[in-house]
């Protein structure tokens, strides 16, 4: 039978090994329901094997002690993915559903975590005081050990080496849990070790198979310092209950319900048009999109027109069409929960525009929705309060900048937000007031490795990105010197 992405056993110890159940499961492309790869079904005995694999690397190989070896592994890995950069992204089209230009994004983002981690690797420090005259006390940063990395679908490259290249970069070893959905294209990064020198067996692995199975045997086994996990809110709770019995080290990015503030007087043209891209990028499927737009009420009627004419002028279709501008749902999963918010959007709310399933143009195999538009809808509507995970904005009104920053922060989550407007002293006032981990000013959705990104309230717990990202991955130890007594 013929995979489009490809074929893939598990990565324990520098080689493709099959699950010792010698079960396999399957991808589906979204857009037309083909299968997209075949990978391992692990099951709890792989994840022991695959915890003293990346144990013994830690204690045995020199990548711990050796910041030049990390740093020049970290770039050639960069300088592979760079190098199968077509195929990779037609891959990553088929089994997430996204558009070939936001695959290749998604790709360069992964490179650009990975050079910018590749040069961190040789600037972590600590820190020294002088006490007194007989002493020195030294803060030294150590990595953990064994850590596990728990990859998200929607973003699953990017995404694994923005906390995955930190980890490395420290001088951890790693356990990669792919998310199920999106195996293969992961699957197809990692085997790409294969043929670059400078990882030692063992200190990159990764294992397929169900979250529910090998990804919680994960969070409860000693021997995993660390989960990095990036999903849901409700998953996170419940690692962070799990994990609570080994005391492990957690750094959670978890749901979001972003809400982007338009003023009267900022650029209109610019903020509908970064208003439109931030919710219909990979059909909404990103925790940072700003799936709420909270405007001034003297704004909103134009608001609602312009953005109508942009929803309905996006070409919704296969990713590998170039002229794609909006992709497929990734999951019938998340098709059908999309589906049901938008039924209770009709019944609060006032349908904008959008709200349907897309059959037209040979779309009928796929899991392709309108760009839809709600407003009026009630602040405790689940359509306002909860992550829908999809191309659905709500449009809310403000009269005051008390209201704006009230409606901005009236929900469970805080993992991003925005601000628009020409008046500079109101952005900063305003964007203080944000309780979210990133308020972006006049843009949106501005994600570089060289900035932390994470989550206030139940948009979880840790940073991921920059300096701060490559922190979370370590221990501080202290070490007091006293050569007072050396004769």
């Amino acid at each position: 039978m013929s995979y489009s992405v490809g074929v893939f056993q598990n990565f324990i110890g520098g080689k493709g090994c099959d699950s010792l159940g010698r079960e396999t499961m399957e991808t589906i492309n979204p857009a037309t329901g083909e299968r997209a790869s075949k990978v391992s079904k692990s099951n709890k005995e792989d994840v022991w094997v695959v915890i003293e694999e990346a144990n013994r690397a830690f204690r045995e190989e020199d990548w711990a002690a050796n910041p030049r070896k990390r740093s020049q592994a970290l770039f050639s890995w960069a300088t592979a993915i760079r190098e199968q950069m077509s195929d990779l992204q037609r891959k990553l089209v088929m089994e997430t559903g996204k558009p070939l230009h936001e695959a290749r994004g998604e790709l360069l983002g992964a490179i650009g975590y990975l050079e910018y981690y590749a040069s961190a690797a040789r600037t972590l420090q600590g820190r020294v005081t002088s006490v007194d005259d007989r002493s020195y006390s030294m803060l030294v940063r150590e990595p953990l050990g064994a850590v596990a990395i728990i990859v998200p679908w929607n973003y699953p490259i990017t995404l694994m080496m923005r906390d995955l290249a930190p980890a490395l970069a420290a001088g951890n070893t790693a356990v990669v849990k792919p998310a199920n959905q999106t195996s293969g294209i992961t699957m197809a990064v990692i085997s790409l070790l294969t043929h670059l020198e400078g990882f030692p067996h063992g200190v990159v692995n990764a294992l397929t198979g169900s979250g529910k199975e090998i990804g919680m045997e994960l969070v409860r086994a000693k021997g995993i310092e660390m989960i990095n996990f990036t999903g849901s809110s409700d998953t996170g709770k419940t690692i962070m209950a799990e994990a609570a019995s080994t005391m492990k080290k957690l750094s959670l990015e978890l749901g979001g319900k972003s809400a982007l503030l338009v003023f009267a007087d900022a650029d209109f043209d610019l903020a509908m048009q970064v208003a439109v891209k931030s919710i219909f990028t990979h059909a909404g499927q990103l925790c940072t999109s700003a799936s709420r737009l909270v405007v001034e009420e003297s704004i909103k009627e134009r608001v609602l027109e312009d953005l109508t004419r942009r929803a309905k002028a996006l070409v919704v279709g296969n990713g590998l069409d170039p002229k794609t501008e909006m992709g497929a749902i990734s999951t019938r999963g998340q098709f059908d929960s999309i589906m049901r918010y938008i039924e209770i959007g009709k019944k609060e709310g006032k349908l904008i525009t959008g709200g349907n399933r897309i059959m037209e143009n040979g779309l009928d195999q796929g899991y392709f929705l309108e760009p839809t538009i709600f407003t009026d809808l009630p602040l405790d509507s689940v359509v306002v309060q909860e992550e829908i995970f999809g191309p659905v904005l709500v449009v809310q009104s403000f009269s005051t900048e008390e209201e704006a920053i009230a409606l901005a922060n009236g929900t469970a989550f805080g993992l991003a937000s925005g601000v628009f407007t020409k008046d500079i002293d109101k952005a900063m006032r305003v964007a203080r007031k944000m309780k979210a981990g990133s308020t972006w000013v006049n843009t949106y959705n501005r994600l570089i490795p060289e900035a932390e990104t994470g989550g206030y309230k139940e948009s979880g717990i840790g940073r991921s990105g920059g300096e701060e990202g490559l922190l979370e991955f370590t221990e501080v130890k202290h070490l007091m010197i006293d050569f007072g007594n050396l004769g």
